[in-house]
């Protein structure tokens, strides 16, 4: 049913509930859908959130299982012996088994062996750079770029230039034309922006705040900018009140509409939303969110970049969860950047970078 509600909507650009039966019942596929009425259920139903998508899932796989079982005891009513009936009880006890569990996600030995050489042939043509440039060179040295379905972490104390470094890094990926979608719980989109033109134009941050202070030659980089960013597969959420699973929906409307997202910023990690229950605490809170972006990583096939505050211990505040999850845990410190967690390069090394707040940007010392 999907399929055919999914082919007709892209054809026609809406949907039409009796024309969508009638020509459904002119090629003898509405009988197999449930009939008129289970097609106006479906039809019917709304996703006010992301999360109520897997629970949408999870009805229309029980409504199959529910029709196919309807079948398979109609064809075993008019079974003309036991071999006939033992056949159709195990046909139709593969297909409710399908039915209910929904498509395959478990890879066979081979197929991963496949995916695995593929990576290695894509890694090894890539040369020194087999993930996607961060813009900041001494950083890729020892990372290898941003790799698909990796979490990287940055954190530092309030102020410390966390939210610099996370467009700084969405900023290189624009320039490239690459796509990216960015999730501001902190700041306004106009407040982006400005960070963004900033860097690109290398226009002072003060006169973006101040536009008094502007010369002639800066407008004409803000507006350069402007242009590169308006035209850019850039798509910015600062919506009030996000929370993981409108942030993963968004994500995912995005990838499925643009066809693929080459990184997803998400600013900061303590400010996303958990619903956290009666009995669930801040730490448990938290851990879920970081899990989650994880996780939305590995979904995506991109990197997921989000932001971390600290305590006076320049540990992760409120659950130790965000360091076991990530890939990669960047800490912004008064001597430079520490790379507290590498994954997939190298660790415990200090970078000698320094906040450049004029221009927005973190440059070596």
């Amino acid at each position: 049913m999907f399929d055919h509600l999914k082919a007709d909507y892209q054809k026609a650009g809406s949907l039409d509930l009796t024309l969508f039966v009638q020509s459904r019942n002119l090629d003898g596929t509405l009988d197999r859908m449930g009939g008129p009425y289970a097609v106006a259920d479906i039809y019917g139903y709304s996703c006010d959130s992301g999360g109520q998508w897997t629970q949408h899932a999870a009805i229309l796989r029980e409504q199959k299982a529910r029709r196919l079982a309807i079948t398979a005891s109609g064809k075993l009513a008019e079974a003309q012996d036991s071999d006939e009936a033992i056949h159709e009880v195990k046909v139709a006890l593969d297909a409710l088994t399908a039915a209910v569990a929904g498509p395959r996600r478990a890879a066979t030995g081979k197929q991963a062996v496949e995916e695995f050489a593929a990576k290695l042939k894509a890694d090894n043509e890539a040369g020194d750079m087999p993930g996607r440039p961060s813009g900041i060179h001494a950083l890729d040295e020892i990372s290898g770029g941003m790799k698909s379905g990796e979490f990287w972490v940055v954190g530092g104390k309030p102020s410390d230039g966390k939210s610099v470094m996370l467009l700084q890094i969405a900023a290189a990926h624009i320039e490239r034309g690459e796509p990216v979608a960015i999730f501001s719980l902190e700041m306004m989109k106009h407040e982006i922006v400005g960070r963004l033109v900033s860097r690109m134009g290398r226009v002072d941050f003060g006169g973006i705040t101040q536009p008094k202070k502007l010369t002639r030659i800066d407008l004409q980089s803000i507006q350069t900018a402007a242009a590169t960013i308006a035209a850019a597969p850039l798509w910015i959420d600062a919506s009030a009140g996000q929370s993981l699973e409108t942030i993963t929906a968004e994500a995912q409307r995005i990838r499925d509409s643009h066809g693929s997202l080459a990184l997803v910023v998400v600013d900061y990690l303590q400010l996303i939303r958990g619903g956290r229950s009666r009995n669930e605490t801040r730490e448990e809170e938290v851990a879920r969110a970081s899990g989650g972006l994880k996780q939305l990583a590995k979904e995506l096939n991109c990197p997921v970049l989000s932001a971390s505050q600290l305590n006076e211990q320049f540990q992760t505040r409120e659950s130790r969860a965000i360091g076991h999850d990530a890939d990669a845990v960047l800490i912004i410190s008064d001597d430079g950047i520490k790379i507290a967690k590498m994954r997939n390069g190298i660790r415990d090394s200090l970078l000698p970078l320094k906040l450049d707040g004029r221009f927005q940007r973190f440059i070596e010392r």
